[in-house]
């Protein structure tokens, strides 16, 4: 009951703008900002409730995953069945917010660096610049 109210008096359609928003944010740190692949290969595929992250080549996800989880306390998603091992999961749905955006997506920032998977630094402040300028 108490989701349905929290929904109910924000409106469905301005939570399925903030659901857009924060993807969006996700998105650009992941392509612009760390210069990593989304799983989902055309816009089209690209979903407002999570973004499957490749890790490059020759490297493995669940480090990432686990490290995240071990060390700072992020719940990131595998990858399941022909991606397992090469994408984890960042899911941006439900009561998140900016605030919550950027510490996940600094905690996978110190996932990658702790797992020792290369990116590109830079990709939370590619989100916030993307957030400032899509607020609502």
């Amino acid at each position: 009951r108490v989701a349905l109210d929290m929904l109910l008096e924000e409106g469905l359609e301005n939570v399925w703008k903030r659901h857009h928003r924060l993807a969006e944010g996700t998105r650009r740190a992941i392509l612009d900002g760390w210069g990593m692949q989304l799983c989902a290969k055309e816009e089209k595929w690209y979903s407002d409730t999570v973004s499957a992250i490749v890790v490059p080549e020759g490297e493995d996800a669940v480090p990432v995953i686990s490290t995240a989880f071990n060390t700072y306390n992020l719940a990131l998603g595998a990858g399941l069945a022909k991606v397992a091992g090469k994408v984890f999961r960042i899911g941006h749905l439900g009561d998140f917010n900016d605030l919550m955006l950027m510490a996940t997506l600094s905690g996978v920032e110190l996932g990658l660096e702790s797992a020792r998977v290369p990116y590109n630094r830079g990709g939370v402040q590619v989100a916030l610049e993307q957030l400032k300028t899509s607020e609502t």
